[in-house]
C-alpha cells in the first residue's frame, strides 16, 4: 500500500505539469499580450484529475504512512510540505471552478489560480526530494 502513494502523486505531477503547459497561452494573452491557442476544455479537465488525485494521494499517504508507522510526522519535511500543498490544491480548484462555471474574461481570477497551482506544482516538485528521502530512510530501509 505504501507504494502506491509515490506513484500516484508522481503522475499527478507529471500530469500537473501539462496542465500548466495547457495553461501558458492564457497567462501570455492575459498578461504579456500575445496570441496563442488556448486548450480551455481540456486545461479545464485535466486540471480537475490533478487536483483530484493529489488530494486522494494526500489523503492515502497520511492513512499509509500512519498505518505503517503509526504517526504521520515521522516524514519530517515530506509531511509539512504536503501539509502546506493542501491550501493551494483547494485554492486551485475553486478558483478553477468559479471561472468555468461563470466564463467572463478576467484578468486577476486566472492570475490568482495560476499562483496557487505553481505554488502547489514547486511544492509537489520539492515533495519528490523528500519523497526519495523517505522511500530510501523508510521503505527500503
Amino acid at each position: 500500500m505504501l507504494w502506491i502513494h509515490p506513484l500516484l502523486q508522481l503522475a499527478a505531477t507529471a500530469l500537473a505539469l501539462y496542465v500548466l503547459h495547457l495553461g501558458w497561452p492564457r497567462f501570455q494573452a492575459n498578461h504579456l499580450g500575445r496570441k496563442g491557442k488556448f486548450m480551455w476544455a481540456e486545461h479545464v479537465r485535466l486540471g480537475k484529475y490533478v487536483h483530484i488525485l493529489w488530494m486522494a494521494g494526500l489523503v492515502l499517504g497520511l492513512y499509509a504512512v500512519g498505518q505503517a508507522w503509526g504517526q504521520n510526522t515521522i516524514t519530517g519535511g515530506h509531511y509539512w510540505i504536503g501539509q502546506s500543498m493542501m491550501p493551494c490544491i483547494a485554492g486551485g480548484y475553486v478558483t478553477g471552478v468559479i471561472m468555468d462555471r461563470n466564463r467572463a474574461k478576467r484578468r486577476y481570477l486566472p492570475l490568482a489560480h495560476a499562483v496557487f497551482n505553481i505554488v502547489a506544482l514547486i511544492l509537489a516538485l520539492a515533495q519528490v526530494v523528500t519523497g526519495i528521502a523517505v522511500i530510501r530512510d523508510f521503505m527500503l530501509a
